[in-house]
């Protein structure tokens, strides 16, 4: 045990790129004889590094970033209430106050992961090709380089998507006489190298790791890497790889072309589970208005084995209990007393002490709902994130007080919403109240998460992130053949295409985007039918151009992935689509108040949608510089460079 926790140990301290590393505290062995020789003998010590690689996402460090690179950087949080305990570099993150010594810009952890992997592909590979153990066997092999791959890749994801250029090795750095102080790699390369990569073993990880379709068991499919989350995963890049202002139209075409070719292989299968479930147990809870209507599967809001009680039940499943059938990957984290806690979330949205007060570092922006919503409203509003009250998400997603002072954010926080009937549920919620449209009442506040068994999952990947990828690149495929298409209200029902690459024509394209936007919104909207007539959902004759029909879509990934760590990178992939900053200008600066005119300026450059590199990195790794094309900086005598939105703060600081 004790050579375990060494070794896992060791692989992490390499991953601050550019701090080489000693074997001190390694026994008396030097670590290259302590890895090859007493350590990777059989299987058993391949898995237990490669879990390592799981759980040094669950650290608290790792998670801190997901949520604030992908979250708290966009306009959908503030700083949460005074006392709350907020760290200050989050509250300057909100003022719009980003510099190289926020210690938000420390990717270390992700590079300690990162590291991880590279060292289980490496020694994986020489003890599988030297047949050390006979146990180990070829589908064992490729199930764990499979997995390895797909965590190093998202690992590359999240930094490129929030650095831009980085330093980039598929070799792990493994002892003290190994350069790992590596220049940074382009963007672009980074994505096409991962891409390339996962395309390589997108079949070799499991595609269930067991049938049962109880949520212990289903933890075991969504809690590890799987074939269709590499499939995901691998749709999301090709997303992003389309998604650049400089590429040719066809490259562009084909990567889209290719992204819904893997949602295609993704909905294919999550329809096949539902089909082939002979005890009936997940038909049961699946919203039947949705499926016949689209003619596909979604958990229900209306959880129909309690006679359509219980609301909203599919939050509850998706986010209250946990790898639920919709997830394809999520962070997980143990229910037991001694399993690993994911205290990070519950103090970033809030959670209760020991003493029962509720702490939060942040909360929902007030922008997000500017006023109450009538609840006579009856017209869906593509110019308001939410227009009308029917919306669950708006309900289980934030609390909302009409006088500004809650907001707080109940997704992930609460650990289960108590329905009832549909009057019941106009109770609980809020939404028939007199005084404010809120989500939850003390029941809701009685069932936040404590700290010491916050067990949320962080969801990496969900049914719904296929569903709306399928979408947008039918969009953007779309626009590239035709800007405006006279499009008809559709007679629902009206089911969705079996499989999105085989539309080809700008109209057929454009109405399936519209279908697919349609059923994953409306199975947040339970009460409502979907039809042209319909005014509380979206009317496809009101979509009649690309600008019309990707602001539906982006309003829709909005609401639906409120506080999952994606819409500051949808903001940013819309830049790189634009190449230019002018949306996302719009949609952040309304949060940072008087120092927005001041930020607005500097948002002028393209490259401040990334962070900046940290200032140790700076000064620990010469060869770390961003221009990467710049010829000034050939040659083995390097001066580290900073992202140039950020040239500035690091003068001063030299100063």
């Amino acid at each position: 045990m004790k050579k375990v926790k060494n070794i896992i140990k060791t692989v992490g301290l390499a991953a601050c790129v550019g701090v080489s590393f000693n074997s001190c505290d390694l026994d008396l062995l030097p670590l290259n004889e302590v890895v090859l020789e007493n350590f990777w003998t059989d299987k058993s010590d391949v898995e237990s590094v490669l879990n390592s690689c799981y759980t040094g996402m669950c650290e608290s460090d790792w998670m801190t970033r997901a949520i604030v690179w992908g979250e708290i950087r966009s306009e959908n949080v503030d700083n949460g209430p005074s006392g709350g305990g907020m760290p200050q570099y989050i509250q300057y993150i909100n003022k719009g106050v980003l510099k190289q010594t926020n210690a938000a810009c420390d990717w270390t952890s992700f590079y300690t992961v990162i590291n991880r992997c590279n060292t289980v592909i490496k020694f994986a590979t020489d003890m599988y090709d030297e047949e050390r153990d006979p146990n180990f066997t070829p589908d064992d092999y490729k199930q764990v380089i499979a997995q390895a791959k797909g965590i190093r890749a998202l690992n590359y994801f999240y930094l490129i998507r929030t650095f831009g250029n980085v330093p980039f090795s598929f070799e792990p750095s493994i002892d003290d006489t190994q350069n790992y102080r590596i220049v940074a790699t382009k963007f672009n390369d980074v994505l096409d190298a991962l891409i390339a990569d996962i395309e390589e073993c997108k079949d070799d990880a499991p595609r269930v790791y067991t049938t049962q379709t109880s949520s212990n068991q289903y933890r075991l499919n969504s809690g590890r890497i799987t074939s269709t989350a590499l499939k995901t995963l691998l749709a999301d890049m090709y997303m992003w790889r389309a998604s650049d202002a400089k590429a040719d139209d066809a490259s562009r075409q084909r990567d889209y072309r290719r992204c819904i070719e893997l949602c295609d292989e993704v909905m294919d299968f999550k329809y096949k589970q539902y089909d082939e479930d002979v005890d009936h147990t997940l038909q049961r809870k699946m919203d039947q208005k949705v499926l016949t209507a689209f003619n596909y599967p979604m958990l229900s809001e209306r959880d129909a084995t309690s006679t359509g009680s219980n609301p909203p039940a599919a939050y509850n499943a998706i986010f209250g209990e946990g790898n639920s059938w919709e997830s394809i990957f999520e962070i997980s984290f143990g229910t037991a007393d001694d399993d690993q806690k994911n205290t990070t979330l519950a103090y970033m949205y809030g959670g209760k002490t020991d003493g029962g007060s509720t702490q939060q570092y942040v909360t929902a922006n007030s922008n997000l709902m500017l006023k109450k919503i009538d609840n006579n409203a009856k017209q869906y509003d593509n110019s308001k994130l939410f227009s009308v009250s029917t919306d669950y998400r708006s309900l289980t997603g934030f609390r909302f007080s009409e006088s500004g002072t809650s907001y707080d954010i109940l997704k992930y926080s609460v650990d289960r919403f108590q329905g009832g009937d549909k009057e019941s549920l106009d109770r609980n919620f809020g939404e028939a109240s007199t005084t404010a449209w809120k989500a939850g009442s003390s029941k809701a506040t009685d069932l936040y998460r404590s700290y010491r068994n916050s067990y949320a999952g962080w969801i990496v990947y969900r049914l719904s992130d296929v569903i709306l990828l399928r979408a947008e690149a039918e969009i953007e495929l779309a626009h590239m053949q035709a800007d405006e298409v006279e499009m008809q209200d559709l007679t629902f029902p009206n089911k969705i295409a079996k499989h999105g690459s085989d539309l080809t024509e700008a109209k057929d394209l454009y109405e399936d985007a519209f279908k697919l936007i349609s059923m994953n919104y409306l199975r947040s909207n339970p009460d409502q039918n979907v039809a042209a007539n319909s005014t509380y959902c979206p009317k496809l004759s009101n979509f009649q151009s690309y600008t019309e029909m990707y602001k539906l879509l982006e309003n829709e990934r909005h609401r639906e992935f409120l506080f999952e760590g994606k819409r500051y990178y949808d903001l940013v992939r819309i830049a790189r689509r634009d190449g230019s900053t002018a949306y996302l200008k719009s949609a952040v600066s309304s949060k940072f108040g008087d120092a927005s005119r001041m930020i607005l300026i500097r948002m002028a450059k393209l490259e401040f949608v990334f962070m900046p590199y940290a200032e140790k990195q700076l000064e620990v790794n010469p060869n770390l510089y961003y221009d990467v094309d710049n010829p000034n900086l050939a040659g083995q005598s390097k001066t580290a460079r900073q992202n140039p939105a950020y040239a500035e703060d690091e003068d001063i600081t030299k100063s």
